[in-house]
């Protein structure tokens, strides 16, 4: 029901020679992504030996109301961390998701100024939305069968549904949630596909649309005239689509 059964079809297939190496909104891939903690953990972690640099001591603990201050403690090279920064740490998963903006920017005039220490103020790099699964006897934790009929009827703005991919050997299915954008900073491939891993897989030119208008109204960026119509009469039509209960 939903979105699915108003457009057909819902993914393409991408040239094997270019989704590599030039990717598209709306192109799928698989990624590292963190799950985040209302209060983020801390690794507070010190020199075991006050001569050395290698060895280390650690506890982890909740961020507190004195972290990013200034401290005593000698610094820890290898670990680049200065007195006022904190070590943080958190889980993450590999999930798959859709990448949302696929062209970035380097100026090369900027890049001479700011020279070999300063290169990560200007990074190329691309926004990816993850997929988060849907509740199932082998996992629990998904998304209910309740919020999927309703996200499928589009109507929270901050999750999309994404059907079972039926071509290629990818088993792509769940809600990506515009509410995680996340950065993925180019550099970190080719070659390291746990950072981040493209696909021959993207959404079709009108499932694209809906979903950046769908995150361009989360959001909260104005849109123009057309496209805020379009998405009205889309969410109108699939609304129609929920079960009575």
């Amino acid at each position: 029901m939903g979105i699915t059964k108003l457009i057909e079809p819902f993914y393409r297939k991408l040239s094997d020679e270019d989704y590599q190496k030039k990717f598209i909104t709306g192109q799928f891939c698989y990624m590292a992504s963190p799950q985040l903690d209302t209060i983020p953990w801390v690794m507070e972690v010190k020199r075991a030996d006050p001569t050395g640099h290698k060895n280390i001591e650690f506890k982890v603990r909740k961020l507190c109301n004195d972290d990013y201050c200034r401290k005593e403690d000698l610094p820890l090279y290898y670990l680049k961390l200065r007195h006022n920064e904190e070590l943080i740490i958190h889980k993450s998963k590999r999930r798959p998701g859709i990448i949302i903006s696929a062209e970035n920017i380097v100026f090369e005039d900027i890049a001479n100024i700011l020279k070999e220490k300063k290169k990560h103020l200007q990074q190329e790099c691309l926004l990816v939305i993850p997929l988060f699964s849907m509740e199932t006897t082998l996992s629990p934790t998904g998304f209910p069968p309740e919020m999927v009929s309703r996200i499928k009827a589009l109507m929270y703005n901050q999750f999309f549904y994404c059907p079972k991919i039926p071509i290629g050997s990818h088993r792509i299915e769940g809600i990506a949630r515009l509410d995680r954008i996340q950065v993925i900073i180019k550099s970190s491939f080719p070659g390291n596909k746990r950072v981040f891993e493209p696909i021959d897989i993207a959404f079709t030119d009108e499932v694209t649309g809906i979903f950046i208008n769908l995150l361009r109204e989360w959001i909260g960026i104005p849109g123009n005239p057309e496209d805020i119509e379009n998405l009205k009469t889309v969410k109108s039509i699939v609304s129609e689509t929920l079960p009575p209960s």
